[in-house]
């Protein structure tokens, strides 16, 4: 009888621990979603599919270029959207705001993140993260951007307007950017098997 009963509350106490960790870490296999830091700098043409004037302000935008975000890798970098000039104290037209939609694409196009940037000359600019695919689907976050004015790159496209360096630092969540699970799950699995496996140790011996 005593046997028996020593069996049974060691079998329940080797299952309450079980159930304690998974409660507290999650069960096995569990992935959490990580928040990854990095650094960026891309180089990039900018392009206006229009031209402004005193009867229309806005014109659509498109900038092409590439970078590298660390710890992520070598990006093309791409936006679309609008940019909203304003006239000047001399008469001339210049920017004054621009909202785009932009990508940052890894390893040939498999990984990308996009969002928003929105930019107020000589006041501020605001890159939010929204968005992604593989391993950044399911992703936001935020950027911290400084842009400036390059040497014209170069090109010949008719609708050319200027070469800019956006550098700067952000923050991204996303699912899959935890490609293990955490190290808990292994001790999770550890103690509870080392609880059940003990079960036959102690009913042989119980046995002999």
């Amino acid at each position: 009888m005593s046997r028996n009963k020593s069996r049974a509350t060691l079998l329940t106490n080797s299952f309450s621990v079980a159930a304690l960790l998974i409660v507290e870490f999650g069960a096995p296999g569990t992935v959490h979603a990580a928040t990854v830091p990095f650094t960026f700098e891309v180089t990039y043409d900018a392009f206006l599919n229009g031209v402004p004037s005193p009867t229309n302000l806005t014109v659509p935008a498109m900038n092409s270029g590439s970078g590298f975000y660390t710890p992520f890798g070598i990006a093309v970098y791409t936006e679309n959207g609008t940019v909203t000039f304003a006239a000047l104290p001399s008469g001339d037209l210049g920017p004054s705001t621009i909202s785009l939609d932009f990508t940052a694409s890894f390893n040939g196009g498999a990984d990308t993140f996009s969002g928003t940037d929105f930019h107020v000359f000589g006041v501020s600019e605001t890159t939010t993260i929204l968005s992604g695919t593989g391993i950044f689907s399911g992703a936001t976050g935020f950027i911290t951007p400084t842009t400036v004015g390059l040497p014209p790159s170069g090109n010949t496209a008719p609708n050319y307007f200027a070469t800019l360096r956006t550098s700067g630092s952000g923050q991204i969540t996303a699912p899959n950017l935890a490609a293990v699970p955490e190290p808990s799950t292994g001790l999770l699995l550890a103690l509870a098997s080392t609880g059940l496996i003990g079960i036959p140790a102690v009913r042989k011996r119980f046995r002999a």
